[in-house]
């Protein structure tokens, strides 16, 4: 597929897209602020959308996503991933230095997170 290539989707298909994106971006916030109404607060935010427009959304009662909506959905994803992918990196960057050996299982895992990161990443981008 090549640039000019039109690629056709299904509406459901979309919408199932922008309801998993913002669930688990409300999961991410909600890591963060371990609040679930501050989370939806804080990702409404971050959309400039209406904190209910966020809940119906997660909920999955929406017929349909505005464009603009569903691109800040995925725009706010990748920086999420991007920045997680960073500080990933930086942590098995401080392991190594501190001289903990690669077979460490934190070390293991902070890779395979990364990874995780990576795939999720090159999954929206495409």
């Amino acid at each position: 597929m090549n640039i000019h290539t039109l690629r056709i989707s299904e509406p459901r298909s979309e919408m199932s897209t922008a309801v998993a994106i913002a669930q688990d971006l409300e999961r991410r916030e909600r890591v963060r602020v371990h609040n679930k109404r501050l989370a939806r607060q804080s990702l409404a935010t971050k959309l400039r959308v209406g904190a209910g427009t966020v809940e119906n959304l997660v909920r999955g009662r929406v017929k349909r996503i505005d464009a603009a909506v569903r691109d800040r959905l995925q725009a706010l994803l990748i920086r999420e991933l991007e920045t997680e992918i960073v500080r990933l990196s930086h942590e098995l960057q401080v392991a190594r230095q501190c001289g903990n050996h690669l077979a460490s299982d934190q070390i293991g895992e902070v890779e395979a997170h990364l990874e995780a990161a990576r795939m999720m990443l090159s999954g929206v981008t495409r």
